[in-house]
């Protein structure tokens, strides 16, 4: 195990996802319908900011899962509702990037998998060196471990994810909060390590829409065109 460093998780504080009314959530999700491709250099920092392996100066890490280890194998837990919302996540980041880029597949042996999504809270920062944290809505909350190693280089599998449904299961917008939760949890396990600077973008840690914005996938586009400087680990 291994325990979180004071600044690997001091970009990331904890935020607020406010849901609003139905007909808000009802109207994102049809501002988001339209399949249209993402603006040209309109994103913004994607890559984690962390404080250097020997103190002096920060690291600027970033990272994409490269082609050879597509598609990525995503083991769901078969709770609230979260096998729907993870294909329904996977699709809207697909338009952005394409099949070469990104493609992600659900497996059903958590042994083999890339990427582990449970619902509920996490058993502890102490999983991971990194723990990027959503939201804290009453409805649900979420957030995406991250093993990565102490000199910076390597991610160590599987990514953890975990969508909280902290509300009853009719509560008013849990629906809709574990659908935009799961798909904000979904863009950390993509590359995108930061949170957005503006709420009409799904990796804003408070966001106003339910899919990703044309900025989230340049943003995601600018990440896979980069050499990353964080590679996976051997198993």
């Amino acid at each position: 195990m291994l325990i979180p460093t004071p600044n690997d998780s001091a970009p990331f504080g904890w935020s607020r996802r406010r849901l609003g009314l139905a007909a808000l959530a009802l109207a994102a999700a049809t501002a988001c319908s339209d399949a249209s491709s993402p603006g040209s250099g309109d994103f913004y920092e994607w890559r984690l900011i962390v404080a250097a392996p020997g103190g002096a100066g920060d690291d600027s890490l970033t990272f994409h899962w490269p082609q050879n280890r597509l598609p990525v194998r995503i083991w769901v837990e078969d709770a609230a509702g979260l096998p729907g919302h993870v294909t329904a996540g996977l699709a809207a980041w697909r338009r952005g990037l394409q099949q070469t880029q990104f493609a992600g597949a659900v497996v059903g042996d958590s042994a083999t998998a890339d990427v582990i999504v449970r619902a509920g809270v996490g058993p502890g920062a102490q999983f991971a060196r990194v723990r990027l944290h959503s939201a804290l809505a009453p409805q649900c909350s979420g957030a995406t471990d991250l093993d990565i190693t102490p000199d910076h280089t390597q991610l160590r599998l599987p990514v953890r994810i975990y969508v909280d449904p902290r509300t009853d299961p009719n509560a008013p917008g849990l629906e809709e909060c574990l659908a935009l939760t799961t798909t904000h949890e979904l863009g950390h396990a993509l590359g995108i390590w930061r949170h957005s600077d503006s709420a009409s973008d799904i990796m804003f840690a408070d966001p106003s829409v339910s899919m990703p914005s044309d900025r989230d996938l340049q943003t995601a586009q600018q990440a896979y065109r980069q050499s990353p400087n964080v590679t996976l680990a051997t198993p």
